[in-house]
């Protein structure tokens, strides 16, 4: 099999929107683990420095090479850094002071919704109903398990000031995804996953000076730890976003994002799988739903266009007959 014609087509697509998604599952796990051992922007720091040191074997060759194009580029890429790797989950963390886990679920479920709306509007790429109907389902299944089942525990949400925060993020996933998209059309994913790595821990180092009061805490590297960071740096960042981004670049942003409402129930196998955390009947409906939603939204329209084709095709035969 040619690789490089593979790897543009929609199952590879697919495959590697699949691959991210298993290993930024794991994100959630990890974190929860290490979320008394230091401040979320210092891991974030120690997290994806390892990562640009174990990546650079393989990408700083990339981004010398495609250094002019890295500078033309300078402003989306520092902008795809800022809004992937070094605020997100600060701001995650910062709103988790205030805002509660269902607001903060249900608020990030926004993010595939504005990514279609934006694209439509800014990439003037036609939405199809079956898209919103599908992203609709899909939202369905999330307040489904966020809520146990239990929809009636969205009339009783109180908004806080940290789900302004949590929408800032969803904001922040459009502008990620729309503007891979846009790199990548003149720069490898070598070369942009080494920008990523670089921009983001220079970005990072601010954050955790201002956590630490202007010096830069470092927490006990127990064993724990050390391997946290290992697996973080390694699956959750390299391997997750270098898949991710190629996603993009085969699927369009809309089509990945929509693959964000897989992370809920994903995560909870991989906690059941980890943690031993439990897995009941409406995690598993809820998960379904999720899933029907995404390939409602996928390909519903397309399924509609050729059975409206071959109905046109067989009324054709009969008339000429």
């Amino acid at each position: 099999m040619n690789w490089k014609i593979f790897k543009t087509t929609q199952i590879a697509g697919y495959l590697f929107i699949t691959l991210s998604i298993i290993n930024w599952s794991g994100n959630f796990v990890a974190s929860r683990g290490l979320a008394n051992m230091a401040e979320p922007g210092t891991l974030n720091l120690l997290r994806w420095a390892l990562a640009s040191a174990l990546f650079a074997p393989f990408g700083l060759a990339a981004f010398w090479r495609e250094r002019a194009e890295i500078r033309r580029q300078f402003l989306p890429l520092f902008t795809i850094a800022l809004c992937g790797v070094s605020l997100f989950d600060t701001l995650i963390f910062l709103a988790g002071h205030t805002s509660e886990a269902l607001n903060m679920t249900l608020i990030s479920t926004l993010s595939p919704l504005l990514t279609a709306l934006a694209a439509q509007f800014f990439l003037r790429q036609r939405m199809g109903r079956s898209m919103y109907i599908g992203i609709a389902a899909s939202t369905f299944g999330v307040c489904l398990l966020v809520t146990d089942g239990n929809l009636g525990r969205l009339a009783t949400m109180n908004l806080a000031r940290g789900d302004l925060l949590i929408l800032l993020t969803a904001m922040m996933s459009v502008v990620y995804n729309l503007a891979v998209k846009s790199v990548t059309r003149t720069l490898s994913q070598t070369a942009l996953l080494m920008a990523c790595c670089l921009f983001g821990t220079a970005q990072l180092v601010p954050i955790a000076l201002w956590e630490g009061g202007g010096t830069l805490t470092l927490p006990a590297m127990t064993q724990t730890l050390v391997w946290s960071l290992v697996y973080l740096a390694v699956f959750a960042s390299l391997l997750c976003y270098l898949f991710w981004n190629m996603a993009v670049e085969v699927l369009g942003a809309t089509r990945t994002c929509l693959f964000y409402y897989t992370l809920p129930p994903v995560s909870g196998v991989a906690a059941w799988l980890v943690l031993g955390e439990t897995v009941n009947g409406v995690q598993m409906l809820s998960g379904v739903i999720i899933l029907a939603g995404i390939i409602f939204a996928l390909y519903a329209d397309e399924l509609t266009t050729t059975l409206r084709g071959a109905v046109r095709n067989g009324v054709s035969s009969e008339v000429n007959h």
